[in-house]
């Protein structure tokens, strides 16, 4: 999971390694699926998911941790 975690740019890569160090291991097996399967997104729409202000996708809540993470600067 770590290595799907590296992305192509710096933002992503400290994204995706937020939630998994952070959040990954007590997730649900639901939630961790969920996380797989933003894995498998392609950088620009994961980007899109970050930077809505409100996202109402299936991914919401994961994307609700990364932010909570990356501005908690933990």
């Amino acid at each position: 999971m770590k290595w799907l975690c590296r992305r192509g740019t710096r933002e992503l890569d400290r994204a995706m390694g937020a939630y998994l160090q952070h959040h990954y291991d007590a997730a649900d097996s639901t939630e961790k699926q969920l996380f797989a399967e933003l894995l498998q997104q392609q950088d620009p729409e994961i980007m899109a998911l970050l930077n809505e202000p409100d996202t109402s996708s299936r991914y919401q809540l994961i994307i609700r941790k990364i932010r909570d993470t990356l501005i908690a600067g933990v």
